[in-house]
């Protein structure tokens, strides 16, 4: 680099600094990030190895300048993307959670639930619920008429609804 091209983007940074850092500072609505982004420009400009036109230095800092401060506006809305994202799955990933916890307190409940039956109404409304059998099929297998099968799956069913209605 040349004392020319230090010289030259020296006296420029001195002379329009402020108004570069208003212009970051409207696309990035933070006046320190305005700051690093208008003097990491210039760190850039002074490592170029290209010698610099004092006719182009201008238009060439404002590229500079507004790139990196779009640059710096899309890589923290991916940033957020990515929070909401994992806010999200954390949030899933907790409801699942919960919801598998009180799946299994309900399927606890309800297994004590049956336990609590009679016997002849438990064994009726396990064979209807847990092997899909219809009732005049249940009556056949226990050998039991057809509307004592169902006076005692009805039974089950409203005992076991009365328990489970506070629950939620």
């Amino acid at each position: 680099m040349t004392s020319n091209n230090i010289k030259l983007i020296t006296t420029y940074y001195a002379a329009n600094m402020m108004e570069l850092r208003a212009y970051t500072n409207k696309i990035l609505n933070d006046e320190e990030e305005a700051k690093d982004v208008v003097q990491e420009c210039f760190v850039r400009l002074v490592a170029l190895q290209q010698p610099i036109l004092p006719a182009t230095l201008p238009a060439m800092v404002h590229n500079m300048v507004r790139n990196m401060a779009v640059s710096m506006v899309r890589r923290r809305a991916i940033v957020r993307e990515y929070q909401k994202v994992q806010s999200a799955a954390s949030l899933r990933s907790a409801e699942h959670l919960e919801a598998r916890i009180v799946a299994s307190d309900l399927m606890a409940l309800l297994a004590e639930r049956i336990a609590a039956l009679p016997a002849d109404c438990r064994t009726i409304y396990e064979m209807n619920l847990y092997d899909g059998i219809k009732v005049s099929e249940i009556a056949q297998r226990l050998n039991v008429k057809y509307k004592y099968a169902e006076k005692k799956l009805g039974k089950a069913r409203q005992e076991v609804r009365k328990a489970l209605r506070n629950v939620g």
